[in-house]
């Protein structure tokens, strides 16, 4: 990476412009531009803002050259077509790679004054985990830690749906099933599902079924927490968490924090309805609901009969939040048919209160995965399609003639699948939908989960059995023998991380990190097969390609760990 380079360009052009994310737009120019030139640039794009001193300031950065090793040559390139003015910086080659190759690479951190909080994954007790829950927990995990690793504080939430009438279904068909705690113990989820649709299925044959679930919902609604009825309801929580904690793991997730539908009183509903009364903003319908009007839409958020409805749980829980964070964001991780519901919980609470603007709030919205199921059927619960995963890589792997018969253990398999699982994700376009296919998913060939894995594997192997070559900690002065092409395309790749980090947060789209690490695995799988290291004589030669597949490794490491993956060392 490119950090201590950016660092120094950046705190040259803030003393004459009016930006913070300099560091972060200092571009990489393209492979055609880099290989044609034969030589190492930043470009930089002004905004619109600061175009106009450009040429003003344009003298003062060319004496830049003459403050530090690293810059030989500062210019302007005169806008072309579509194309704006932008300010060429003509780097130093060998002080450039070695801040690329032998520097510590710590990326600048400007925000930690600024608090995000991410609600992702977000399922209902006794409802299966389905894949729609997967995509939004994958999403939610990468954009959080992509976040952290800018240097932003970081709040992940998981707010599962355990509220409504569905919970005194669930209660009944407890009772109908006659089940144990140990059983719900063992299995939450899949137990307390069955009960659910075991109740539900007896509720179309029998009406008093449905008015018991009823019943059963308003006593726990009303009663305080120390009832039995209450206990018993959080014991199902806390054995759900437990359940889904050891999915979340195998996908390298953690939760700073979960939460609760329930845990917004009746008497916190009823405040603001208040509210909404107070600011004009309830309006009564003819046939009893109550309303707010959202742009041309009118949303209900009483029913006829009295009780709220979801919509104002949500303002419940949202300005909850705003009072515990005072968050600079939130950003909801949920699939695209949520958005009429997003739209009216974003403008209905910041009317409510001026201080929760409308720009803080966004909805992430993605596509529907299509076709994902075990062979068994239609998969429904989360843990059935990650051992699925797992069962169908080992298949893979007992089968490939490469691998050795030591490391032929489910664990890795484990971690191969779940990589193929989360990366056969990510490298989607966020908002739409895909069909999913196992065969490719799980492919060795190709652009997939397996291909970083790999390559992982194969620079940490070549890294461990020549670590005497590197382990002095010489910081090499000049870089003669990394002239190859190959080796100046991954050198160009690997200064277009930052760059990459930065793109991917302001779009919000993984794809375009995963892409890139891609790119970075092509690329260094070709260094691997043209510049050797064993058979080269020139121990300075094979000094500096270590130097460089090292690097190449530190990157790659630090990408699949924004993706969520663990980083495997054999296969």
């Amino acid at each position: 990476m490119s950090t201590f380079v950016r660092k120094k360009i950046c705190e040259k052009i803030n003393g004459f412009f009016k930006c913070n994310r300099i560091y972060y737009e200092l571009e990489v120019p393209s492979k055609k531009q880099y290989l044609s030139e034969n030589k190492f640039v930043l470009h930089w794009t002004p905004s619109k803002e600061n175009s106009a001193q450009l040429q003003s300031s344009l003298k003062a950065l060319k004496d830049f050259q003459y403050d530090t090793e690293l810059v030989e040559n500062v210019h302007l390139l005169s806008a072309q077509g579509k194309e704006a003015a932008k300010v060429e910086f003509v780097l130093r080659r060998d002080a450039y790679i070695r801040t690329l190759l032998c520097e510590e690479q710590n990326l600048l951190h400007e925000f930690p004054n600024k608090h995000m909080v991410f609600e992702f994954s977000s399922p209902n007790i006794a409802k299966p985990f389905h894949v729609g829950h997967l995509r939004s927990t994958i999403i939610g995990n990468v954009l959080a830690n992509l976040h952290e690793e800018l240097g932003y504080k970081i709040t992940r939430m998981n707010y599962l749906g355990d509220w409504g009438t569905q919970l005194g279904m669930l209660q009944v068909g407890v009772e109908m099933l006659d089940v144990t705690q140990r059983e719900i113990q063992l299995a939450p989820i899949e137990t307390l599902y069955k009960a659910y649709v075991k109740a539900n299925e007896a509720s179309i044959i029998d009406r008093n079924i449905a008015e018991r679930a009823r019943q059963i919902f308003s006593q726990l609604e009303g009663e305080n927490c120390e009832s039995s009825l209450s206990k018993q309801w959080h014991l199902y929580r806390d054995y759900t968490i437990k359940e889904l904690q050891i999915a979340y793991e195998r996908l390298g997730i953690k939760f700073d924090m979960y939460e609760w539908e329930s845990q917004y009183s009746q008497k916190q509903i009823l405040e603001i309805l208040r509210m909404l009364e107070a600011k004009h903003l309830l309006l009564p319908e003819k046939d009893g609901r109550k309303v707010v009007e959202v742009q041309d839409r009118r949303v209900p958020v009483v029913k006829s009969d009295g009780s709220t409805l979801y919509l104002t749980r949500d303002i419940a829980a949202l300005i909850d939040r705003w009072k515990r964070f005072q968050f600079s964001e939130i950003l909801y991780v949920v699939e695209n048919g949520q958005s009429d519901h997003f739209k009216a919980l974003f403008k209905t609470t910041s009317r409510l209160l001026d201080e929760i603007k409308e720009n803080r709030l966004r909805h992430i919205k993605f596509g529907r995965i299509h076709g994902m199921s075990t062979r068994k059927g239609q998969a429904v619960f989360l843990k059935d399609l990650l051992d699925e995963a797992r069962e169908r890589m080992f298949e893979k792997q007992t089968q490939s003639p490469n691998t050795k018969a030591s490391l032929n253990n489910k664990e890795i398999a484990d971690v191969l699948g779940v990589t193929a699982v989360i990366i056969n994700d990510l490298k989607q376009r966020r908002q739409r939908d895909y069909d999913f296919n196992w065969d490719k998913a799980l492919q060795m060939n190709g652009d997939t989960g397996i291909k970083l894995q790999y390559t992982h594997c194969r620079l940490y192997s070549l890294l461990e059995q020549n670590a005497h070559l590197i382990e002095d900690n010489v910081v090499e002065r000049r870089f003669d023998y990394l002239n190859e092409e190959e080796a100046i395309d991954l050198l160009h790749i690997l200064g277009r991380y930052p760059q990459v980090l930065w793109q991917t947060k302001e779009k919000l789209e993984a794809c375009i990190l995963v892409n890139y690490l891609f790119n970075l695995c092509n690329s260094t799988s070709l260094c691997l097969k043209r510049l050797p290291v064993k058979t080269e004589e020139n121990i300075l030669k094979q000094k500096q390609r270590l130097l460089l597949f090292q690097a190449a490794k530190r990157t790659l490491h630090r990408g699949m760990n924004i993706l969520g993956l663990k980083c495997l060392n054999v296969m």
